[in-house]
């Protein structure tokens, strides 16, 4: 009876460790390709952006000296990346009602036209504000793929349309998710991410990002953000404000 206790407990210390094993790897592969996607993003001249948010509204953290300047929520935005540190973003926002404007920066500067296509406003500095942040080596979406808590492959071989991708999951944490969206939100608690990458070429296609504050009220639907990463080195497409 002893052998065969020790033959059991044998195979279970074997079964055990291959599966800890087999984690290890497929979270070393879904690292490697996440460093992979970021590396890619770093290096491109320009990118756009096409960001949605669904479920529950989401303030966001735009102030002027501190004060809250816009008391608003994001419905959807286009935008374009020009290296090093220059965005041009147009969205629409869910105010008393939907309303468009742009925002260019430039580094830590910002200019505002609201409504869309009104005269360019300098706006005052705002602070931690940097454009620049998004890319930076230990800042915005470098610090969230770095610190990704738990990440796994999913899927191997997902299909949009014509495309596959790598589909990845993992815990972000909420710092390196401000930057991510330029410092436009604030979350207060993880989020859980979850990745497209282009089985083709590495680059990054979409994150989808659900705000887990937003989860647990069980009538509503949590705060969704989906970005979308397309149009990589391609010419700008913007007019930035004179002077």
């Amino acid at each position: 009876m002893r052998f065969w206790l020790l033959i059991i407990l044998a195979l279970e210390l074997l079964l055990g460790g291959g599966m800890a094993s087999a984690e290890d790897a497929d979270e070393s592969q879904a690292r490697a390709l996440l460093e992979e996607a970021v590396a890619h993003l770093q290096a491109a001249d320009s990118f756009t952006l096409s960001i949605t948010q669904t479920g529950e509204p989401y303030p966001l953290a735009i102030s002027l000296d501190g004060v809250n300047a816009l008391p608003a929520s994001l419905i959807s935005a286009e935008a374009q990346y020009i290296k090093p540190g220059e965005l041009f973003l147009s969205a629409n926002l869910r105010m008393f009602l939907p309303v468009w404007l742009n925002v260019y920066a430039l580094d830590e500067r910002q200019w505002l036209s609201f409504p869309s296509g009104a005269p360019w406003l300098a706006l005052p500095a705002s602070d931690g504000f940097d454009v620049n942040n998004l890319m930076a080596a230990d800042d915005g979406i470098q610090l969230v793929m770095e610190n990704l808590r738990e990440p796994r492959i999913i899927d191997e071989a997902a299909r949009i349309g014509e495309n596959v991708f790598w589909e990845l999951r993992g815990l972000a944490e909420p710092a390196g998710v401000s930057a991510l969206l330029f410092g436009f939100i604030e979350p207060q608690d993880n989020v859980e991410l979850v990745a497209h990458i282009n089985a083709e070429d590495g680059r990054f296609a979409s994150l989808e990002l659900t705000m887990l504050e937003t989860a647990e009220a069980e009538d509503k639907e949590p705060t969704v953000w989906r970005i979308q990463f397309g149009a990589y080195d391609e010419e700008r497409d913007f007019e930035p404000p004179s002077g």
